[in-house]
């Protein structure tokens, strides 16, 4: 488990790679979106709240059953 002052110091670490970047792609538009993401998980775990994983994207893997 971190401590509040380990999460605090990950959420301001984060937010300065926030103001750091400069959008020019997609990419650094998605990398945008994942740390903003990561912020809002540190804050929920800060709160004491539950996280939700996020869903998973792509197929769904093959069953083992219909796959042999």
């Amino acid at each position: 488990m971190l401590s509040n002052r380990s999460i605090d110091t990950l959420i301001d670490l984060v937010d300065n790679k926030l103001t750091d970047i400069v959008p020019f792609d997609r990419d650094d538009v998605r990398e945008i979106k994942s740390l903003k993401a990561c912020v809002d998980e540190l804050k929920a775990l800060q709160s004491g709240g539950t996280m939700l994983l996020p869903k998973r994207r792509g197929r769904p893997p093959k069953d083992a059953a219909v796959a042999a």
